[in-house]
């Protein structure tokens, strides 16, 4: 009775160990440059309603970060309730797509523009949303090969929204752009989503 109550525990544990990496196997992060992406109706049943819009994407990947996807090339589905998907707006992206049923999508709002450093590395802007008062990664210095700036002049904006979202020191104000100071590279980025929303939404245990 001892041997089986040991031998259903080690199943248990195989079992729910071999899901965890089933969920992380799933999961593709790269730096990728748009090719195109184009709105799409998809196909619901009956009495289904569909509250987001609908993307299909194509992308080059430019550089892996985590993940065996093989190939010089990704299309996947991305699914936003604002409309067009922001990293789409964007040259160069960190982009997270994760495999469901045999089609791949876009893990939901998740992404990184990034940018060139002079030491030829990619990294993207200081984020104020990822929170890293409460992290061991904190924010440093970037020497971005050229400014990395974002227009200020938002209709409605505030000036604590800009200083929200474009404090000092990260961020210098010149006229009606925020330029880029601090920031953080793709090793960084990824730590930081895979021990916040990619934990929470079941990708990583610890």
């Amino acid at each position: 009775m001892k041997k089986l109550f040991l031998l259903f525990n080690l199943f248990c544990l195989s079992y729910f160990t071999s899901l965890a990496q089933r969920k992380e196997d799933s999961l593709y992060v790269f730096v990728g440059k748009k090719i195109k992406v184009n709105k799409f109706k998809p196909k619901l049943e009956k009495g289904g309603l569909l509250m987001d819009g609908a993307y299909k994407a194509k992308y080059r990947i430019i550089q892996n970060v985590y993940g065996d996807y093989k190939g010089n090339t990704i299309k996947f589905e991305a699914y936003d309730h604002y409309g067009v998907p922001a990293f789409s707006k964007y040259k160069n992206v960190m982009l997270f797509v994760s495999k469901s049923n045999g089609k791949l999508y876009n893990e939901k709002y998740q992404y990184f523009d990034v940018y060139k450093t002079k030491k030829g590395k990619w990294a993207s802007p200081y984020k104020f949303y990822l929170n890293q008062d409460n992290s061991n990664i904190k924010p440093e210095l970037i020497d971005f090969a050229e400014d990395v700036a974002y227009n200020t002049t938002i209709v409605g904006a505030r000036e604590n929204y800009l200083q929200t979202v474009y404090p000092s020191p990260y961020y210098k104000i010149v006229g009606n752009k925020a330029v880029a100071v601090y920031g953080n590279y793709l090793e960084e980025l990824f730590e930081l989503k895979k021990t916040g929303v990619l934990k929470a939404r079941g990708y990583f245990k610890n």
